[in-house]
């Protein structure tokens, strides 16, 4: 069987993919292409020229937003000159090294698109799947060499966060875990490393914790929309930002934490009571509030440009990414401590 290269020589393969020019796949191309380091050859493949088109346009966007934002090593045109775009899953693929999957989140489609890809493209490329919480066994079982596939799983905007979710299946090699990973520090991102395929993975598992218990809030009439994200926004985002929940947690003192915890986590503990926020908020979809895409969710978005908020949204992020390369920054352990 052959084996990803050695992480300890150069990671980067000369030629990626990524298939699926959406929001994600266009931010993970921007990713691929982009700093010193950035592979020189970056497949974008999507059906239709039409979304090609569309795709162009946010990569320009993207890259011109982490220029101002002085978060683009290179200049903008280097990046550019690293894409290419086509309609054609084949050509996109050849000679690819790493190909990073965005299409829809929908098994199915997944599965069929991985069974293309593995006769596609011959081992020892990395076959990665952008999905948010789809187990692997779920798209890879049409796979012959399922110990190269894994998961890069992006946040939105992938083009701004620094980190992503690495995850591996049952079948996924050590040697393909260790390449992935170097591979996306090469790159200038921070992997996080799941130990196992688990629902939901890390990140969407501590989300929708957090957003679980603010939907249950306000379905019990507990607190505003408002007052609930400026929790957030103002008291947990800015401590967090410093400090993750568990540094957090021993910095203000474990004997006090456990005191606030047994007495709080038997309330959280849900159980049948989980019924409650996911009936509130399929009360809202039913009732056609699908957030700012139609301008009713939780909040009324009366008469607003839904890019022009995502445009604000992520302008303010990458300022706050921007903030976070201070002297004191290290990029590989994202901690400001000895």
């Amino acid at each position: 069987m052959k084996t990803p290269p050695s992480p300890s020589s150069n990671p980067l393969p000369e030629r990626a993919a990524v298939i699926g020019a959406g929001l994600m796949g266009a931010g993970i191309a921007v990713v691929l292409a982009g700093g010193v380091n950035g592979i020189e050859n970056v497949s974008v493949m999507s059906r239709s020229e039409e979304s090609i088109s569309r795709a162009r346009a946010r990569i320009h966007g993207y890259v011109a937003d982490l220029a101002r934002h002085g978060l683009l090593s290179v200049e903008p045109a280097i990046v550019h000159s690293r894409l290419r775009f086509t309609t054609s899953l084949r050509d996109a693929v050849s000679g690819a090294g790493l190909v990073v999957e965005s299409v829809t989140e929908d098994a199915a489609t997944k599965r069929d698109l991985f069974t293309q890809l593995d006769d596609l493209v011959p081992p020892p490329a990395i076959l990665a799947s952008n999905t948010s919480a789809l187990p692997i066994a779920e798209f890879a079982g049409g796979t012959t060499h399922r110990d190269r596939v894994i998961i890069a799983h992006f946040l939105q905007p992938a083009h701004a966060l620094p980190v992503l979710e690495v995850v591996r299946g049952p079948e996924t090699s050590d040697a393909t875990d260790a390449a992935m990973c170097a591979i996306w520090t090469a790159l200038g991102r921070r992997p996080l490393r799941m130990r196992r395929d688990d629902p939901g993975f890390l990140i969407n598992r501590l989300q929708h914790a957090l957003v679980r218990e603010a939907v249950r809030l306000l379905a019990d009439g507990l607190a505003t929309a408002e007052d609930i994200d400026a929790a957030v926004t103002h008291g947990l985002a800015p401590r967090f930002v410093t400090a993750g929940p568990l540094r957090q947690r021993d910095v203000n003192g474990l004997a006090m934490h456990v005191k606030v915890a047994s007495r709080l986590w038997p309330e959280l503990d849900m159980g049948d009571g989980a019924r409650v926020p996911i009936a509130f908020l399929n009360a809202i979809v039913d009732a056609g509030g699908l957030g700012l895409e139609n301008g009713r969710g939780f909040y009324d978005w009366p008469d607003v440009d839904p890019g022009a908020v995502r445009r604000k949204l992520d302008d303010e992020l990458l300022a706050l990414v921007k903030s976070q390369h201070d002297p004191g920054w290290n990029a590989q352990t994202t901690e400001r401590f000895p």
